[in-house]
């Protein structure tokens, strides 16, 4: 304490005899922060920026350039806010291509960004991920846990909704329905009073409306309007529904089109730079005005769209052909702004990337980089015309001319709608949108196509930059997989000495791979299916220790793997298929391995598979010495630990048997009780429903297992418990008879 004082006192000390340095480090200081900010500032939008290209190369189909594009922004920036929007893009890519491992794993990351809106369509992929597995109880509490968070949020009614579906396909009519009844009450709260609502030309319009003198006139069979308004003339009614928990909340919409039509059809018309007004008139308002006039305003935008179509325009196109017609299109209702056909500019680039200067004694430069930024060779500004009045869909035709032999530079000026482009280029449109949904800063709207010169030069593109060690890594690995399943199948049927040839065949294969990662560096990915196969081969030999080194070895390897926890579940099933004591301890010490995995997406099934392996345990013992606690601490463990979890369920009905077993029906209540709090939406509540039936009857309360009983065949009327249900109510009416 002493020596804390005295060493303040000195600094102290030091810096009043010395004013001016004092002065001066502060000085450097906040220099030296507001550089950070200003770095920290530029990097963010350097990210943003990779992340906006990155989904534009989805949108032209070039996925893996776009996948490592977004996986270099996390290793490029790893503070940015941005990371989190690619770790969301890259979740949202591996669900489309069934990868759903990586999927979660990086859109549990983006969980944690600033950003509610991220956070909550992280969770809402997250549930259409458990759906696409299969999953719908983990689905639903993530789901659910979703709306919770984040009730204001858009997402939220996109989970209300999936909610109602996963309960109305299973036949649980009581909870689709209170679902249902709650899509469209997530009203997100606007930035201020005056923030601008925009609506986007060609779709719905909705109007909210909170009146509690709607609750009443509804129910007297009354109903309301609002007036929906465009500035360009158009008007029609559309009558106020209630949704939500009906305590007021009423929606109104009308569907918009570009297209001339008369009031009052259904449809209202609405043009570019257009307004849409909303009328409702309040009958009777707080202050106890009569019909008072309650008006909202939004501004119509069109978020652009540009595309390259072949000759017929009957397709998208990544590819264009030299001395061929290409149609370019673009839509934005925002430039129809006459009842004649208007125009639209866009600009039109051929581009290039270099190649690197050839190696000494070479007489052909190398392929350029993957990597390489794209140059400009030649540009041209290109009119578009409208198709129609009032269409807002511009067109025109592009024309792409193979540059003379032997110049790098346009020798003559091309008549418009015509370029210049070598072999290897591509071609590239870009537009301006000045107004759209994202914001009020302009949005440059792209689209590119491969330049191809007497057929496609993809092939041959993919081949230049193809590393050689890869592909041949990548044919060893085929093959290794190939005889792993013959092995396994030969395994099946009983065959072993074929088996076991086929995966050692195999192994020599893995061998191979290893050895020329050892001179050449392979890629990622190639490694960890090569240290799949050959844990996937050892089993066929039954070697488990064998596998579990090669498993320990990849995680040493790659810490984040995603892979190894699979392969030590099926090591643990092994374990566990055998039944004896010392095979269930080691499933029990090779599933506490995968629970010590950082980033395993299986800790859950492998806590519940330990309480599984402790209440094998006793298999074989008399009644007096079986001991099922540890068994029992495990699955509460599972539970507490892992709630979001269909494991959380299946561990709760064994703990509720185990207490129905030993007759502690009150520990048995107070966990039905939770269960019931917590797991509104779980798919298997009416078995715990069903349990709670027969806790009260074996407490005596009849009337109290009635209603249980009878919960489970009006709400779950489609499950298996029903039948249980009925039959313990007729019996219960079979005892009050006699």
């Amino acid at each position: 304490m002493k020596r804390t004082l005295m060493l303040t006192v000195a600094a102290l000390c030091a810096a009043l005899c010395h004013p001016l340095a004092a002065a001066d480090a502060a000085a450097d200081a906040a220099k030296e922060s507001k550089a950070g900010a200003e770095a920290a500032k530029l990097a963010e939008t350097r990210a943003q920026r990779m992340v906006k290209g990155a989904v534009n190369l989805f949108e032209q189909k070039e996925d893996e350039r776009a996948i490592g594009m977004l996986e270099a922004v996390q290793r490029m920036y790893p503070t940015s806010q941005a990371r989190f929007s690619a770790s969301l893009e890259l979740g949202r890519r591996y669900i489309e291509k069934r990868v759903f491992d990586k999927a979660l794993a990086e859109l549990r990351k983006a969980e944690k960004a600033e950003s509610s809106e991220l956070r909550a369509e992280s969770m809402l992929l997250q549930g259409q991920l458990h759906l696409a597995k299969g999953e719908s109880g983990e689905s639903v509490m993530v789901l659910r846990r979703l709306t919770h968070d984040y009730p204001t949020s858009a997402f939220a009614n996109d989970a209300y909704f999936m909610i109602g579906q996963i309960h109305f396909e299973a036949g649980r009519w009581a909870r689709a329905a209170e679902a249902f009844q709650m899509v469209g009450t997530a009203v997100p709260e606007s930035a201020s009073s005056n923030q601008t609502v925009l609506v986007e030309a060609g779709q719905r319009v909705f109007a909210h409306v909170r009146d509690k003198d709607l609750a009443v006139l509804a129910s007297l069979g009354e109903k309301s309007f609002v007036r929906f308004k465009s500035r360009s003339g158009d008007s029609e009614k559309a009558e106020l529904v209630a949704f939500g928990r009906g305590d007021g909340d009423f929606i109104a919409s009308v569907r918009t089109s570009e297209e001339a039509s008369k009031p009052d059809d259904g449809v209202l018309t609405v043009q570019g730079s257009d307004a849409v007004e909303v009328v409702y008139v309040d009958a009777n308002n707080e202050k106890g005005d009569a019909d008072s006039q309650v008006n909202a305003d939004a501004e119509v935008v069109s978020s652009a769209v540009l595309s390259f179509l072949d000759g017929a325009e009957r397709q998208r196109i990544r590819g264009l052909f030299v001395d061929q017609p290409t149609f370019v299109h673009l839509r934005d209702c925002d430039l129809d702004v006459t009842p004649g056909p208007d125009k639209a500019t866009i600009v039109v680039k051929a581009q290039y990337r270099e190649r690197p200067e050839p190696a000494p004694g070479e007489t052909e430069a190398p392929p350029p980089a993957p990597d390489a930024p794209w140059l400009t060779r030649s540009e041209a500004t290109m009119t578009l015309v409208e198709t129609d009045g009032r269409s807002g869909l511009f067109k025109g035709r592009l024309v792409a001319r193979l540059m003379p032999e032997g110049t790098n530079e346009p020798p003559a000026k091309l008549p418009a709608g015509e370029i210049y482009i070598l072999p290897e280029d591509r071609v590239v449109a870009e537009y301006e949108d000045m107004k759209h949904l994202e914001g009020a800063k302009p949005v440059m709207r792209s689209v590119s196509a491969v330049a191809l010169v007497g057929g496609s030069t993809e092939p041959q593109s993919i081949v230049s930059h193809s590393n050689e060690a890869n592909v041949q890594a990548k044919k060893l690995l085929l093959e290794a997989q190939l005889l792993c399943k013959w092995g396994t199948i030969f395994k099946d049927v009983g065959l072993q000495e074929n088996a076991k040839s086929k995966a050692d065949e195999g192994l020599r294969r893995i061998a191979d791979i290893l050895e020329l990662s050892r001179r050449h560096t392979l890629e990622r990915s190639i490694i960890e299916e090569t240290y799949e196969a050959r844990w996937n081969l050892l089993l066929v030999n039954g070697d488990l220790r064998g596998a579990i080194a090669t498993c320990r070895a990849l995680v040493k390897l790659y810490p984040d793997t995603l892979i190894a926890d699979r392969a030590f579940m099926q090591i643990a099933n092994a374990h566990m298929q055998t039944k004896t004591k010392e095979s269930l301890h080691a499933a029990i010490d090779v599933l506490n391995a995968i629970i010590s995995l950082p980033n395993s997406q299986l800790k859950a099934e492998a806590q519940f598979r330990i309480g599984e392996a402790r209440e094998r345990l006793n298999d074989g013992l008399p009644p007096g010495k079986a001991d099922f606690s540890a068994a029992i601490m495990a699955y509460k463990r599972c539970a507490e630990m892992y709630p979001s979890s269909s494991y959380a369920g299946e561990s709760y009905k064994r703990i509720v048997d185990y207490d129905l077993s030993i007759k502690n029906y009150t520990a048995a209540t107070e966990i039905l009780e939770r269960v019931f709090e917590d797991y509104p939406d779980a798919p298997w509540l009416d078995e715990m429903l069903l349990k709670w039936g027969v806790v009260m009857y074996r407490l005596g309360n009849r009337q109290g297992a009635r209603q249980k009983f009878q919960r489970v065949i009006e709400e779950y009327p489609g499950g298996k418990s029903a039948k249980t249900a009925k039959s313990f109510l007729d019996r219960l009416g079979a005892d009050d008879d006699e």
